[in-house]
């Protein structure tokens, strides 16, 4: 029988706090633990005591709750901005899709994908050629659910029986309006070559893209969907660490220092947004600075230079 963990009652939690930072009146502690929650709670409380060796001693209650209030509107600016860089995307891949197959609802058809994914290694290929198909089954019964779901989607009437448009499929323009974006990035990485580019050359400003570029904006894409999962599920961002990021070769090694850390989420954001976006972004994230009590830079949040860095990644 796997051990099991006892649960410890809200007094005894505020003990445990004890471990993280220094207060001495309870009340506070025990006001902002019956919202947060002990574990949501502790996970700020541990980082800011891996940087008392910075700071010089051990954090004090006073700038857990400020880095808590920073992180929550850290936040609700990122998810803004991963929901534009998400609807960018979606339209992009469902119009330059479909006009180029002339195929309404080419995501049902296997013949625009490739299961392999052209991989080379032969372990790598069949795992690949075997997720597909869990892939393609599983983009079929939500195409199918979205039909069928009368409650939740009565205004997809059409496409039911009875509607003008009961025996068609729904098309691309409507499902992605439904779909998880972590669906859509995993639609584009299993994309036929030849349709990956055509979106690339669709969305964005060079006009001609090589194979290179449909690796990293996978990774670009990852990227910002579990940062957006990070803000949906209202997980500590700051000192956040997830998947990698792959740099652009245009542009300088040093751009991006870190390939697994918050900024690097803004790299990626930055490559996938419109212009406009990512500037207002730069100066929203930079108003929120300004504005916060909580050293970023000593507790590495960001790069001192993020600013710098932020305006040297080129248009992709």
């Amino acid at each position: 029988m796997p051990n099991r963990e006892v649960p410890i009652n809200l007094e005894e939690q505020i003990d445990v706090m004890k471990k993280y930072v220094v207060f001495r009146q309870r009340k506070r502690m025990r006001n902002f633990l019956q919202y947060a929650g002990y574990f949501r709670v502790s996970r700020y409380g541990k980082y800011l005591l891996s940087y008392s060796g910075v700071m010089g001693n051990k954090p004090e209650q006073e700038l857990l709750f400020q880095l808590y209030e920073f992180d929550v509107k850290l936040r609700n600016l990122l998810v803004l901005y991963c929901n534009k860089a998400e609807v960018r995307f979606k339209s992009a891949v469902s119009n330059a899709v479909s006009l180029k197959t002339q195929d309404a609802v080419f995501y049902l058809d296997q013949q625009y994908y490739t299961p392999s994914k052209s991989e080379k290694d032969a372990k790598k290929r069949k795992r690949n050629e075997k997720y597909f198909q869990r892939f393609l089954d599983d983009i079929l019964d939500k195409e199918n659910a979205l039909r069928k779901d009368v409650v939740k989607h009565p205004e997809l009437k059409e496409y039911r029986r009875g509607g003008s448009r009961q025996n068609n499929s729904l098309p691309v323009w409507v499902v992605f309006s439904y779909f998880e974006f972590g669906t859509i990035t995993m639609l584009y990485s299993y994309l036929r070559g030849d349709l990956r580019k055509t979106v690339l050359n669709y969305a964005f400003s060079k006009g001609k893209y090589k194979k290179e570029a449909t690796k990293q904006i996978d990774t670009w894409l990852d990227a910002i969907r579990n940062l957006r999962n990070y803000c949906a599920h209202n997980s500590m961002v700051s000192g956040m660490t997830s998947s990698v990021v792959i740099r652009d070769l245009n542009d300088s090694p040093d751009v991006l220092p870190k390939d697994t850390d918050l900024f690097s989420r803004l790299y990626a954001l930055k490559k996938i947004l419109p212009k406009k976006d990512s500037e207002q972004m730069k100066k929203e994230l930079k108003k929120l600075i300004q504005r916060t009590k909580i050293d970023i830079y000593q507790l590495n949040i960001l790069p001192a230079k993020w600013e710098e860095l932020i305006d040297r990644i080129k248009e992709f």
